[in-house]
C-alpha cells in the first residue's frame, strides 16, 4: 500500500511544472531568467528612454505615440522656457510642452524633429497586479558626474527593480529605487511595456514612490496643441539669510533674513527685514560716543535677467529704518574757585538715547549666481541727502 502512494506521489511530481518552467512560462509561455529578462527589458527600452534639461534641473522621459513626442513627469518642464531632450545617442533638440495634466503630474513634450530610429514604448493593456515585477529607468542625480568625475557613465540611463506595492485608478506604487532625475521616467513591466510615468517619492519614506499610470497618459493625446504653455501665476522663491553692511559717513553691520516669490517667473518681489549695530561719529561736541542699533525692513519688486548660470534683478522698493541712538556724554561739574590750574573737577558720564523712524526708497540690484546672492542698493533719505545709505547683501538662499 505504500509504494503505491509512492508511485501516485512521483506520477504526480511529475504532471506539475517546475517553479523554473513555472516562471518560464509566466510572460508569453517563455519568460527567460529574472536575471535575463532585467537584461532583455533594458535593451529593448533604453533607447526609448530621454534625458530632459530645463533651466531648473534634469529629468527623464521617453519616447510615447510617436517618434516627435516626448512624454514625461509636469514637475520637470513646468514653467520652463527652455527644454532640451537628449537621446541615448548623445543627439540634443529642442522641445515644447504640447500638452499636460497637473492633477497627474503629467506632460507631452513635441520635438522639433522626430527622432532618427526612436521607437515609442507600447503602454501595457493587461491589468496591473500587486507583486509584479516592474523596472525604472531614468538619470538620478544627473549632471552629478560633471562635478564628480569618478561617477561619468553610472548615473544616466540607469535601472532599478521593484515590484508593485499598491494600485489606484489613477497610480500606482512601487519599491524600485527612484531618486531627484528619475521623475517622468517610465516604469515598465517584464515585456518592456509602460505601466506608468515616475511622479514623486514620499520623503521620509524608504521604498514608497508613486508614478502616474499610463492610462492617464493616454488621456492627454486628444488634448495635443489645445492647452496653453504650462505656467504659474506665482511661485515661491526660497528664503535667504545674510550678512548686510549699511555704509554712508559711518558703517554698521548686522544680518538679515529674507523671503520672496515669483509673479509670471521673471518678477521677483522680495521682503526682508534684520538688525545691524555699530558705533558712530557722535552728532555733538559733548558726546564721548555714539552707538547705534538698527532695525530695518525691505520690500522690492524687480524684473529678473537670464544669463547662463548667472540671475541679474534689477529692482525698485523701500527701506523702513528704525534707529535707536544711545550717547555717551561726559559732563563737567566746576565751582569756579579755581583760578589757577592744574585743578581738580567732578566729571561723570550721562547716557541718553535717541529713536528715529524712517521711510527711503531704493534702488538696486541682485546677482544671483547658484545659492549665493550678491545684492546693492542706494537707500535716498529725501528730505536730507546727507542722511542716504549705501546698502550691501551677501546671502545665501535655500
Amino acid at each position: 500500500m505504500k509504494s503505491r502512494y509512492v508511485v501516485l506521489l512521483a506520477a504526480l511530481a511529475l504532471s506539475l511544472p517546475s517553479p523554473a518552467s513555472a516562471q518560464t512560462n509566466a510572460v508569453d509561455g517563455a519568460a527567460p531568467p529574472p536575471r535575463e529578462w532585467l537584461k532583455a527589458v533594458y535593451e529593448q527600452v533604453t533607447d526609448s528612454v530621454v534625458l530632459i534639461e530645463t533651466e531648473f534641473g534634469a529629468g527623464s522621459g521617453f519616447f510615447f505615440y510617436s517618434p516627435k513626442l516626448i512624454a514625461t513627469a509636469l514637475h520637470v518642464v513646468d514653467d520652463a522656457d527652455t527644454i532640451v531632450v537628449q537621446t541615448s545617442d548623445g543627439r540634443r533638440q529642442e522641445g515644447h510642452v504640447v500638452a499636460y495634466s497637473r492633477k497627474h503630474d503629467l506632460a507631452l513634450v513635441e520635438l522639433e524633429h522626430a527622432a532618427l530610429g526612436a521607437r515609442p514604448l507600447e503602454p501595457a493593456t493587461d491589468l496591473v497586479e500587486i507583486g509584479q515585477p516592474v523596472v525604472v529607468i531614468g538619470h538620478p542625480f544627473s549632471g552629478l558626474e560633471e562635478q564628480v568625475h569618478e561617477l561619468r557613465g553610472l548615473l544616466n540611463w540607469s535601472m532599478t527593480q521593484g515590484v508593485v506595492s499598491a494600485v489606484a485608478s489613477s497610480w500606482l506604487q512601487t519599491d524600485a529605487a527612484i531618486n531627484p532625475g528619475n521623475s517622468g521616467g517610465p516604469i515598465v513591466n517584464e515585456r518592456g511595456q509602460v505601466l506608468g510615468v515616475v511622479s514623486a517619492t514620499l520623503s521620509h519614506a524608504q521604498g514608497i514612490s508613486l508614478g502616474a499610470r499610463v492610462s492617464k497618459l493616454a488621456e492627454l493625446l486628444p488634448l495635443l496643441g489645445t492647452q496653453p504653455p504650462p505656467r504659474h501665476l506665482w511661485r515661491f522663491e526660497g528664503m535667504e539669510l545674510g550678512f548686510v553692511v549699511h555704509g554712508a559717513n559711518d558703517v554698521i553691520e548686522g544680518i538679515s533674513l529674507g523671503t520672496g516669490m515669483r509673479l509670471a517667473k521673471r518678477f521677483p518681489i522680495r521682503l526682508r527685514v534684520g538688525v545691524l549695530a555699530g558705533s558712530v561719529q557722535p552728532a555733538a561736541a559733548d558726546v564721548v560716543a555714539t552707538r547705534l542699533v538698527r532695525g530695518l525692513a525691505e520690500v522690492s519688486g524687480g524684473y529678473a535677467l537670464s544669463l547662463g548660470p548667472v540671475e541679474l534683478s534689477p529692482y525698485l522698493g523701500g527701506a523702513a529704518y528704525y534707529d535707536h541712538q544711545h550717547d555717551s556724554s561726559l559732563r563737567i561739574d566746576s565751582d569756579g574757585q579755581c583760578t589757577t590750574p592744574p585743578c581738580l573737577v567732578n566729571g561723570k558720564v550721562v547716557s541718553s538715547t535717541h529713536a528715529r523712524f524712517r521711510l527711503l526708497p531704493m534702488a538696486g540690484l541682485s546677482l544671483d549666481f547658484g545659492s549665493l546672492r550678491l545684492d546693492y542698493a542706494y537707500q535716498v533719505a529725501i528730505e536730507q541727502s546727507i542722511d542716504s545709505q549705501h546698502r550691501v547683501l551677501v546671502a545665501f538662499t535655500f
